[in-house]
């Protein structure tokens, strides 16, 4: 068994993932399609890989969605987005070829869609493609465009794509009636980063908007008024998840058909130098989360409430606990598991609470998840989470969100295999991959320096999910 492979967290069965791509429900049936190299586990060649679920929890891997056309220039099927049209499902994606078909300035977005309704067959209609080219532009000079995402607005369709104009990144936006004509509508919005990623949307209301991006750093959003095809009046810019970009990128998201908004993002592997094992995969995605907008413009992300179905028996519950700077230890070894705790703030006031998750028993490994009401801050700490010496041990820092008068914080913490994530207080999150090197590092204590820290702790024990 591979020690490294989540076992909750969805996977390629074999060889590279990133990007997460058009998620969509049809009929009960969720649909996930990322990047993917069929050929190695790292990146090249770039195919749309395919998954279906019925819950996002289980999964059943299908033969990949699209492939480069070789004879048409085509290199590498890049990111985009699925459509739902009725009954008619049609994809958008970065068609990238060689020389001026290139990534930096030669990109185009091209469409395909599902033969006949057969959800496993897409054709690429050459009437179609490329459905549109940077000639758009006229004489706007747009470069790194890429990953095209199309909604439905009341007077037709509309798309973000992002790219870099004028040394700054942004998300275009364009309009169609037919999904096939298009016509670019200007600057949606434009950011201080270098480059904008995978720019998607969730419409609140009726004129309420969150927009999304991956500047090459931690996932970013903007909230604010959708109004004539601009982002206008924002009220909150934030960070998705603290992790960065080598814990969490390239979100995407989509409505379900009950209404929920689920986003989606990739953890890429972080293995060194002097990683032992060889992996045939590489890349997880991180846990669907149902995000909902609040009144101040920030968002709440939840991990979404299916994955309590993978939970075991409770292993270890404390209904009232009192935690010193003696290490408790929670009598579980596990290294796939939820684990909650509800913490009195009062009771942490100056001080911290520390949860180390894959510890070993000689204490020569651990990682901190820890929490600082003083400094405002969750961090998980890495320093010591691994004895090999080239793996990232770099810690990852949020801001927790602000108390309003809330007299306990919850700490919800899921480590699988060699991905942790935590959710504070269901707005802040973290994400990072881990690599214990010690095979009985499967530890979790408990530990606060300063006083007391009044807790209740529920850890469960998480069971595999259905990869198949």
């Amino acid at each position: 068994m591979d020690r490294y492979r989540p076992r909750y967290h969805f996977t390629p069965p074999h060889n590279w993932m990133n990007d997460p791509n058009g998620p969509f429900q049809l009929g009960g049936e969720y649909h996930l399609f990322y990047q993917h190299n069929p050929s190695a586990p790292e990146w090249g060649t770039i195919h749309w890989g395919h998954a279906k679920s019925t819950d996002l929890v289980n999964w059943t891997h299908l033969p990949f969605a699209l492939a480069p056309s070789n004879g048409l220039g085509e290199s590498h099927c890049y990111s985009g987005c699925s459509v739902v049209n009725g009954d008619e499902v049609k994809l958008f994606y970065t068609s990238i070829g060689e020389g001026e078909r290139n990534a930096t300035s030669g990109a185009q977005q091209w469409t395909a869609g599902a033969v006949a309704g057969d959800l496993l067959s897409w054709r690429k209609p050459g009437d179609d493609n490329p459905a549109l080219t940077s000639e758009l532009h006229g004489e706007t000079r747009i470069t790194e465009w890429r990953d095209p995402y199309v909604w439905k607005e009341q007077d037709g369709w509309r798309m973000l794509l992002g790219g870099i104009e004028g040394e700054k990144g942004c998300g275009m936006i364009y309009r169609s009636d037919d999904l096939k004509n298009w016509s670019y509508k200007g600057i949606f919005y434009k950011g201080e980063e270098w480059i904008w990623e995978c720019p998607h949307l969730f419409r609140f209301g009726e004129d309420k908007a969150v927009l999304f991006y991956s500047p090459s750093g931690p996932v970013r959003y903007v909230s604010g008024t959708f109004h004539e095809d601009r982002l206008t009046d924002v009220k909150k810019h934030g960070t998705v998840d603290g992790g960065g970009w080598e814990g969490y990128y390239a979100s995407t998201g989509f409505a379900d058909e009950n209404g929920r908004r689920i986003l989606l993002g990739w953890a890429p592997e972080g293995r060194g130098e002097n990683f032992p094992e060889r992996l045939d995969w590489a890349g997880t995605l991180a846990l669907p989360r149902v995000v909902d907008l609040k009144p101040n413009g920030a968002l709440a992300m939840t991990p979404v409430p299916e994955l309590e179905s993978l939970r075991d028996e409770c292993r270890r519950s404390f209904a009232k606990l009192s935690i010193g700077q003696e290490s408790i230890n929670a009598c579980v070894r596990s290294t796939s598991f939820e684990c909650v705790v509800d913490v009195d703030r009062r009771s942490l006031e100056g001080g911290q609470l520390t949860v180390s998750v894959f510890a070993s028993p000689c204490g020569s490994e651990r990682t901190d998840v820890r929490l600082d009401l003083a400094a405002n801050t969750v961090v998980i700490d890495r320093l010591q989470s691994s004895l090999f010496p080239n793996v990232n041990k770099k810690p990852v820092e949020a801001t927790l969100p602000p108390a309003d008068g809330a007299e306990t914080l919850r700490l919800r913490i899921f480590a699988d295999q060699s991905i942790i994530e935590v959710f504070a207080d269901d707005e802040t999150c973290l994400t990072a991959r881990v690599y214990p090197s010690l095979a009985d590092s499967s530890g979790i204590e408990l530990r606060s320096s300063g006083a007391l820290a009044d807790c209740q702790v529920e850890i469960w024990e998480m069971k595999a999910a259905e990869l198949k």
